[in-house]
């Protein structure tokens, strides 16, 4: 006859062995996990208990077992889950945390190399004095509206203060999450101090830069109005001419000025009433509707550059109408000229290139511009005859 013995596992039988043994000097019922072997050699994992008993004064243990390989299998894989994330998180390169309540309740590895505390000098505490006091009160407040769920996921950097007084610019992407039962906020950050360095650096030079070229432009353009002045009454060929290329340069002065309020941020511009403000010093016939797009105020040189070149290669008769297109704010010019030959479609926005009535450069800022805005622009035919000079850029849609 087999005993119970006999169809455990045999890693597990003096575990067996053992607990009988002590069941029998005890009156409790003894609890435990185990496994056996099937006859077709199957190991099943069980939940059993034993119990001791006389019977006409023989003694005999009670027992019985529960089936629970399938639950132990899944408590298996949620070890190995959790202990995969745990160790993924832990070992992060990049700084892990969890706030709750106001408190730290976790930090990674990362999170102390990137800060210098350690793990026992943050956990329990607010975390807030680590914030650099620029920026302390900001976040703060980020936090308690993203854990109330009145905030969600977003990035955004912000200074700190290292244990060692070192200042950094950290990038977190904070969430909202139920920990232990409760709302927390769960954050990934990245080390950026070295962008925003070379970010500032590079913000110092550009400030430089524009500053030069204002003086330069401002006392070039000074000296030429005096030159012009003196040339302008005299009526020989060679002064005529010197005339001509003084407003040549100044209007190169021009175009430079608009190239650099291109690099301006990126603001929510009304197309059709910049269209309508540049219209009024042209004799031009425009149709618009209202259209809010991604621009500057670099934009007015854009439709400036199109009508008055319209107007230059098109025989006087020029339309402008404005519209929305699906997720597009559309400009069109039109014009009754020669139109543009398809050979040089391609050619018109290149730097320097001219049929002989520009600077070569108005068209070719026109196309960096709207490259700037994240737009594009091309011409093709104006039926009968003419062209269409087409900018689509992306539109804004207000919200209701």
């Amino acid at each position: 006859m087999k005993t119970i013995f006999d169809l455990a596992h045999p890693e597990d039988v003096e575990k067996l062995k053992k607990l009988a043994e002590e069941n029998s000097k005890s009156e409790k019922i003894t609890f435990y996990e185990a496994r056996y072997v099937t006859k077709d050699r199957k190991v099943r994992w069980v939940y059993g208990y034993m119990s001791k008993f006389e019977l006409l004064g023989e003694k005999y243990f009670l027992g019985n077992w529960i089936d629970v390989t399938t639950l132990k299998k899944y408590e298996m894989e949620l070890k190995n889950s959790e202990e995969f994330l745990r160790t993924l998180v832990d070992e992060s390169l990049a700084p892990i945390y969890i706030l709750q309540s106001g408190k730290m309740v976790y930090v990674n590895k990362s999170f102390e190399e990137v800060t210098g505390y350690k793990v026992e000098e943050i956990l329990g505490r607010e975390p807030f004095f680590i914030v650099h006091p620029e920026d302390r009160r900001g976040v703060y407040e980020r936090y308690l509206a993203r854990e109330a769920g009145k905030l969600g996921t977003e990035t955004y950097s912000f200074k700190i203060i290292t244990k060692h007084g070192v200042k950094k610019w950290i990038t977190v992407r904070p969430s909202r999450i139920i920990y232990n039962g409760k709302p927390a906020v769960a954050a990934t950050a990245i080390d950026t101090t070295e962008l925003h360095e070379i970010k500032s650096k590079l913000e110092k030079r550009n400030e430089y830069l524009r500053f030069l070229n204002k003086i330069l432009r401002h006392d070039i353009a000074n000296a030429l109005t005096f030159v012009r002045f003196a040339l302008e009454d005299k009526e020989d060929e060679i002064s005529k001419k010197a005339v001509e290329r003084i407003d040549h340069i100044v209007r190169l002065i021009n175009d430079v000025r608009t190239l650099e309020a291109a690099l301006d941020e990126l603001i929510e511009i009304r197309l059709d009433k910049v269209v309508e403000d540049v219209a009024k010093s042209y004799d031009v016939n425009f149709k618009v509707e209202e259209v809010s797009v991604l621009a500057n105020n670099g934009l007015y040189s854009v439709v400036d550059n199109l009508i008055r070149n319209a107007i230059v290669h098109g025989g006087g008769e020029v339309e402008v109408e404005v519209l929305k297109e699906n997720e597009n704010g559309v400009l069109r010019v039109k014009d009754r000229g020669k139109g543009v030959p398809k050979e040089i479609r391609e050619k018109i926005f290149e730097e320097g290139f001219t049929t002989g009535k520009g600077t070569g450069i108005g068209l070719y800022i026109v196309k960096k511009l709207v490259e700037i805005y994240g737009g594009e622009i091309k011409v093709y035919d104006n039926v009968p005859h003419g062209a269409i000079f087409e900018v689509r850029l992306k539109v804004i849609n207000r919200q209701a």
